[in-house]
């Protein structure tokens, strides 16, 4: 996720696109615009909140339609995450006629998938992913039954098959050659008929490795670190940004831009502690901090008023708030 951008965005009209960038939040822009994180997601495809700097956002409802629908093609510029294959984040180019472009080329990237086993919950799957429960919720119809063992549910696309962007001058040959498989192989996996390909042509690449999702037990990075501050004692009872009064037996803590009911994941390594919390106020109060957190909260973190060691903050749940 990036850093929080202090600087308002300026959407361009009638043309409506936003380019992102440096500290941009989805949070921060789906503000400025007046709109949610989700209809922001909606009209741009978007499987998660995590933006690339350069990537083109649309921040006003497609022509004809309702500020709730999702454009059927999205004009974002699509970002290329770290887990992306090297092949289709280099020199990738745009179709120069996609009608000559089967269906299935014009396509976004597939989906990935998983198996549930026992004891997968979306808050789990997300932690281990790297994205958000709420994203997990979405792609999959938001479904609140419980996930049962052998279900498959879908992930965002980062986590799908390996795909290849074809380059100007490329051929099944060469491609073919780059990544050590049969031409017919390649043209079974994307069920061509035809050896002649067009740039911009997206190609599944037969027996690549794909992003896998970490074992139980095991997160992914998190989404920042660094100090935080318990609330002084003298904050009990008043109101916080949220129009919540402040108590310091909840779990709770400050954000700069998160939604408020936005759910968090703290962890601290000396000692070895983590903690849920819910986001109900605006902060840190000092600069250099991370977050500001309730004395519930600090006290399940083991951390004491002198010593504050650093703390990782995952980000498990966007509550779908403007605020």
């Amino acid at each position: 996720m990036l850093g929080v951008s202090s600087a308002p965005v300026h959407a361009q009209a009638p043309d409506s696109t936003y380019t992102v960038k440096e500290g941009d939040t989805l949070y921060g822009i789906a503000r400025e615009v007046g709109v949610s994180v989700r209809t922001l997601m909606q009209w741009n495809g978007l499987d998660d909140t995590s933006l690339q700097v350069g990537q083109t956002l649309r921040v006003r409802p497609p022509s004809g339609s309702s500020t709730e629908e999702a454009p059927p093609q999205p004009s974002r510029q699509e970002s290329v995450p770290p887990e992306t294959d090297t092949a289709e984040s280099e020199g990738a180019t745009t179709p120069q006629d996609s009608a000559t472009l089967p269906d299935t080329a014009r396509a976004p990237r597939p989906y990935g998938q998983h198996t549930i086993e026992t004891g997968d919950t979306f808050v789990d799957l997300a932690l281990r992913l790297g994205t958000t429960a709420d994203s997990l919720y979405t792609l999959n119809d938001s479904t609140t039954t419980p996930l049962s063992p052998g279900r498959t549910v879908q992930l965002p696309r980062r986590f799908g098959p390996p795909t290849h962007v074809v380059k100007e001058g490329q051929t099944l040959y060469s491609i073919a050659g780059e990544y050590g498989v049969s031409v017919r192989a390649l043209k079974v996996k994307n069920d061509l008929d035809t050896d002649t390909l067009a740039p911009g042509q997206r190609l599944q690449v037969p027996g690549s490795d794909r992003a896998t999702v970490s074992p139980p037990g095991e997160w992914a990075a998190p989404d920042s670190t660094g100090r935080v501050a318990i609330y002084p004692a003298a904050f009990a009872g008043r109101l916080t940004a949220s129009g919540t009064a402040y108590d310091p037996e909840d779990f709770v803590v400050s954000h700069p831009s998160l939604p408020f009911n936005s759910v968090v994941l703290l962890s601290s390594q000396e000692p070895e502690n983590y903690t849920f919390a819910r986001v109900i106020d605006r902060g840190p109060i000092e600069d250099g901090v991370l977050l500001d957190v309730s004395d519930a909260v600090a006290e399940e973190l083991g951390l004491g008023l002198d010593d504050q060691p650093s703390v990782s903050l995952r980000v498990v749940w966007v509550a779908n708030s403007e605020n």
